[in-house]
């Protein structure tokens, strides 16, 4: 069986950004399952919490995990994330 670099995180939207978050978050996601060393991306909002979504993310490795965050896709979203995060976003890795 063969080991990926797996990412967990959890971001959680201000009042009235759910929407705008959930749009960035689905192209983050498009851009990312586009790329040769993502092995899978999912996507998911919280039943209990419409302002929380959670990533769960398979990459070949840390290296390629860590080299996405230079993608233009990334850095744009990056910006983005003080005016639609409520708080900064947990990750978890492994």
């Amino acid at each position: 069986m063969h080991k990926y670099y797996t990412v967990i995180v959890i971001l959680e939207a201000k009042p009235g950004k759910e929407n705008e978050l959930e749009s960035e978050l689905k192209k983050v996601a498009e851009y990312s399952r586009a790329e040769s060393t993502n092995i899978e991306y999912k996507l998911n909002k919280s039943v209990d919490n419409p302002k929380q979504f959670i990533l769960y993310e398979n990459w070949v490795n840390k290296e390629m995990h860590q080299a996405q965050f230079e993608k233009p896709y990334i850095k744009n979203f990056a910006n983005k994330l003080e005016e639609l995060l409520a708080k900064p976003y947990e990750a978890f890795f492994s």
